[in-house]
């Protein structure tokens, strides 16, 4: 049985999003995440790495390296925080 992989990209971005400055991922954590969501379908550890690439080669998500690896949503840089807030309060 085949996995979709572009389905488990959504669950890990939905799962890193909704624990989002809350709780910070390791690639690991995913893993075991995901694994034990699509362990009828038989996902591996190989199949979730691939996943997560589709999450950074899409920019959706990227690594952080702060005393390990995280998977985390990029953060908005400064100018760019600004236009966007900008654009909500007009």
């Amino acid at each position: 049985m085949s996995v979709d992989l572009n389905q488990v990209a959504e669950d890990m971005f939905k799962m890193v999003k909704k624990d989002q400055g809350m709780k910070k991922y390791k690639p690991g954590d995913l893993f075991k995440a995901m694994i034990k969501n699509y362990e009828s379908e038989g996902l591996s550890k190989k199949d979730c790495k691939s996943a997560i690439r589709i999450l950074i080669d899409s920019e959706r998500l990227n690594y952080t390296y702060f005393n390990g690896t995280f998977v985390e949503i990029p953060g908005i840089e400064g100018a760019a925080m600004a236009a966007e807030e900008a654009s909500h309060h007009s």
